[in-house]
């Protein structure tokens, strides 16, 4: 019955997954790359004849006062099909009329898998003394190049991407970026050539001051520090928490946390700077492989979390089946990248969001605490990678938003994942913590059972004879028992108990022990030499703390208990026998014996 319902229950979530998995599909092949369409003056988009009218050719004016400057509105864009034009023969090309550049504009994508992308624009500075830093907005880019002739008309050339390893960049930053040098003092015309397969290019390029490029950095390390120290520390806490606990959930958010790490600082440009710096074309290939490792680990992880809620086939095969993709993908991006595993690993990550809210669709319906959690901790990345798959599939522009989201994303979602995978060992382990119990506690408030308690009474028996003094017991009865079964059901009644046990536990010392006798009945053993006085007032004690009112028992209702202290042993009951059962019997035995209208009174026997 329960496997049918489970069925029935997954219904909607398949459907939403189909329909995701067709929209995603949709997706990638409206923005797959259309074959190259020849450009000209005739076909030239509304928006490129607007900017061109309004583009002037007087040069960027750079003066000591600015600290930024935003580059691309002062630079036209050619692109070469043939990718064998240098900067020379641009030049000479240009000076022919043979080459007509376009201006550009900030919603321009290129796609130049196999061609070349130039970017011409004129410096002047005016105050040479001053030093002046470009910086492109994308740590992705497989080969850009910045031209310009000095005074004698010689060519000079910076060389920076992944073509380049990065020690030898004109300056080891995370992005690439050029130092405007040139001994003119007059206007210099600057050529960036840019090449780049499978991701397009849409990148913003700006210019630093140097005085201003320290402290934009400083800013940028100090927040990025933020973020790697919070991964280290998550990380130490699921290695301590793995080895303790021995959970297969938290060895599995260890590689996703490693995985989206590497990610997230690959992304940025962090990795290729401070670990491998000497190695050239390793960025991009390891940041899709990261990518499509992290697709694969995140539906396995969610499925970890939520279970056992979810025992479905169907959503099993999908898990496996996608992480064998992934992983394949992952494979073959380190060794031949090619455009299948780029459209594979973004329609990858596209169906892992879907399979992680399809498994969270089919067990919300249970009221899951737990399962909300990881909804609502998904939120943040899934909202992240959607501008992430649209820029490279080539329908936005690279911006701040393409850029840092998945970080801010992941800011979120790792500390909520983590508390999420927390509380669900914590209710695994009291779980088993109750199975363990069952020996020796009590099923239903935790509490010591018979045989326990009769295993302390004996040592306190023990010692008792050994050093001449007596030992405490209190018999104690929820009177209102019977009315709390009656008028308000057996969950109730039991609430009652458990309110008991806790009241107890609380007016008792760590030393003594507390046993549920039956439905109604509790016994306190006073460990250690003991006085009247003493049980008198703690019985006190405990009589008044019951009267309390709690939320957990019904408007008006409070705790009866009737109390029967007794200083232990006593010559009657060492008639019936020296063990801890014989005492506890006669103790029974005295308190039942008592009138029925003096048990709710706190009374003595044998004192």
């Amino acid at each position: 019955m329960m496997r049918a319902t489970n069925h029935v229950s997954a219904k909607p979530a398949m459907r939403w997954l189909t329909v995701f998995i067709v929209f995603s599909c949709l997706v990638v092949l409206w923005f797959s790359p259309k074959p190259p369409i020849a450009h000209s003056k005739t076909n030239a988009s509304a928006a490129h004849r607007t900017a061109l009218a309004a583009y002037s050719s007087e040069p960027l004016i750079l003066s000591d006062f600015q600290q930024r400057a935003n580059l691309l509105p002062h630079t036209q864009y050619w692109i070469d099909e043939q990718k064998d034009t240098s900067a020379a023969d641009l030049r000479d090309r240009i000076q022919k009329n043979q080459v007509h550049f376009k201006p550009s504009l900030s919603t321009d994508v290129h796609k130049i898998d196999n061609k070349v992308l130039w970017l011409r624009f004129d410096i002047k500075i005016s105050e040479p003394r001053s030093r002046w830093l470009l910086e492109l907005g994308s740590p992705l880019i497989d080969d850009v190049s910045l031209h310009w002739q000095n005074s004698l008309g010689r060519w000079e050339s910076q060389k920076a991407g992944d073509v380049v390893a990065r020690i030898h960049w004109p300056m080891q930053t995370r992005l690439p970026s050029f130092d405007l040098r040139s001994d003119a003092s007059d206007t210099v015309s600057y050529f960036l050539r840019l090449e780049n397969s499978r991701f397009p290019v849409a990148i913003p390029v700006q210019i630093y001051n140097d005085r201003a490029y320290l402290p934009a950095q400083q800013i940028e390390y100090l927040l990025i520090g933020a973020f790697i120290g919070l991964l280290l520390l998550l990380a130490i806490a699921t290695m301590a928490l793995m080895w303790r606990r021995k959970e297969q959930s938290f060895g599995a958010y260890f590689a996703y946390l490693i995985a989206l790490g590497l990610f997230n600082l690959t992304n940025l440009g962090l990795l290729p700077l401070f670990i491998w710096g000497g190695s050239s074309m390793l960025m991009e290939r390891l940041n899709y492989a990261l990518a499509a490792l992290t697709a694969a680990l995140s539906p396995w992880l969610v499925r970890l979390i939520v279970q056992p809620a979810v025992h479905l086939r169907m959503v099993n095969f999908l898990i496996i089946l996608q992480a064998i993709a992934m992983l394949a993908c992952a494979g073959l991006e380190l060794i031949a990248p090619n455009w299948v595993t780029y459209h594979l690993i973004n329609l990858g990550t596209l169906f892992s969001i879907g399979l992680i809210y399809a498994m969270l669709a089919i067990t919300w319906q249970r009221g899951e605490v737990i399962t909300r959690w990881v909804a609502l901790s998904f939120a943040p990345v899934t909202l992240s990678i959607v501008p992430m798959i649209l820029r490279n599939l080539g329908a936005i522009s690279n911006n701040w938003l393409t850029q840092y989201s998945m970080p801010l994303a992941s800011l979120v979602t790792l500390p909520l994942l983590f508390c999420a995978l927390l509380a669900r060992s914590n209710l695994r382990r009291e779980g088993r913590a109750r199975a363990a119990g069952l020996p020796s506690h009590d099923a239903l408030t935790g509490l010591p059972n018979m045989r326990n308690f009769l295993q302390h009474m004996q040592g306190s028996i023990t010692r008792a004879n050994g050093f001449g003094h007596s030992y405490g017991l209190l018999l104690i009865e929820l009177g209102n028992h019977a009315w709390f079964m009656k008028e308000h059901g057996r969950e109730m009644a039991d609430k009652a108990l458990v309110l008991t046990s806790v009241r107890l536990k609380q007016e008792t010392r760590d030393m003594d022990v507390v046993c549920r006798l039956d439905e109604s009945h509790f016994v306190i053993l006073i460990e250690g030499s003991c006085k009247s006085t003493q049980l008198v007032k703690l019985a006190t004690r405990i009589s008044a703390s019951t009267q309390i009112p709690s939320d957990a028992l019904p408007v008006g209702a409070s705790l009866r208990l009737s109390i029967c202290s007794a200083l232990m042993p006593t010559k009657e009951c060492l008639l019936e026998g020296d063990d801890a059962h014989a005492q506890l019997g006669w103790l029974i035995a005295a308190a039942e014996a008592l009138p029925s209208d003096q048990r709710k009174l706190v009374r003595s026997i044998g004192f």
